[in-house]
């Protein structure tokens, strides 16, 4: 049975139309129409399969590296976010069991320009950084298959790479560059404090990659 407490008892389909309704709104601020998404959140009692789902806005997508892998890329890092982890700890409300829970989650509504950051960090007894490679696309980034079922037809999916930050050293010590897309030339430049040049398209992708900005193709900036 999926229970819908964090909508306030709100059949799915009304919760949807509500935020929707509010995304529109003049309300919002311009940031929150430009960064702003939706997913779906379900946990799933591991005893008695009992579901509770609520609706979440993001302004960003937080995803995983996938463990003792040197080189992934983007595509397994956002499969790894959308199919959660397990909740330990948690009491189920129908059940009283306090095994625990899986997590899923599902993209409801994508916004124009899409920020993936890379979680390069971890605590392992002391926090490390992952130093592996990510590939991640320039151009043609497809979203759909990240997408709950009955919303791939929506209008934000596919995506253009507008920016990256980079990070460079470890947890302790470290240098942030950004790498910028021209929108009127298509030219990459690479920014480093006081410094700014050219870029060539490959080398864009490198393991330094620690925030992704992504444009719709649909969206002019």
């Amino acid at each position: 049975m999926l229970r819908e407490q964090g909508n306030d008892g709100v059949p799915d389909s009304r919760a949807i139309k509500l935020l929707q309704d509010d995304s529109q709104s003049s309300s919002q601020s311009p940031i929150s129409n430009l960064f702003g998404g939706q997913y779906k959140s379900t946990l799933r009692c591991v005893s008695c399969g009992n579901q509770s789902a609520k609706f979440e806005a993001f302004s960003h997508l937080s995803v995983p590296m996938p463990a003792r892998a040197s080189q992934c890329s983007l595509h397994e890092c956002i499969q790894l976010f959308v199919e959660g982890d397990t909740i330990s700890g948690w009491t189920c409300p129908e059940c009283q069991s306090s095994d625990g829970a899986t997590k899923r989650l599902d993209i409801r509504r994508l916004p124009p320009v899409l920020i993936i950051h890379i979680q390069r960090f971890y605590n392992d007894g002391a926090w490390k950084k992952n130093q592996s490679s990510v590939l991640f696309p320039l151009k043609n980034l497809d979203m759909s298959p990240h997408l709950a079922t009955e919303d791939a037809h929506q209008q934000h999916h596919r995506y253009h790479l507008c920016g990256v930050v980079n990070h460079y050293g470890s947890m302790d010590s470290g240098h942030y560059t950004a790498f910028c897309r021209a929108p009127n030339t298509d030219r990459w430049h690479k920014y480093d404090d006081h410094q700014v040049h050219e870029l060539s398209g490959g080398s864009v992708q490198s393991s330094a990659g620690y925030l992704l900005f992504y444009s719709a193709t649909d969206q002019r900036l």
